[in-house]
């Protein structure tokens, strides 16, 4: 699981082009500016890439809002 967080905190990372240390399971949309609707579409993208399709079923992607929604629904979902 840890691996797996720290994957998504890195894919996370890569989308929103921003340092690798500036996301924590504590980011959120307020906290990051670059965290907008292209950011938030990017995020969707690469993750939806690295778990290959699977993510495009899971509805409440699309209204995330921080680090820690994402991963307890990649979580909750079996993904991670």
């Amino acid at each position: 699981m840890e691996q797996s967080k720290n994957e998504v905190l890195e894919i996370i990372a890569k989308s929103l082009e921003v340092d690798k240390e500036r996301i924590t399971v504590e980011s959120t949309v307020d906290s990051l500016e670059e965290w907008d609707s292209l950011g938030h579409l990017s995020i969707l993208v690469s993750l939806d890439k690295k778990f290959q399709g699977r993510l495009a079923g899971i509805k409440e992607m699309a209204s995330v809002t921080s680090v820690n929604s994402i991963l307890k629904i990649l979580k909750n979902n079996n993904l991670i």
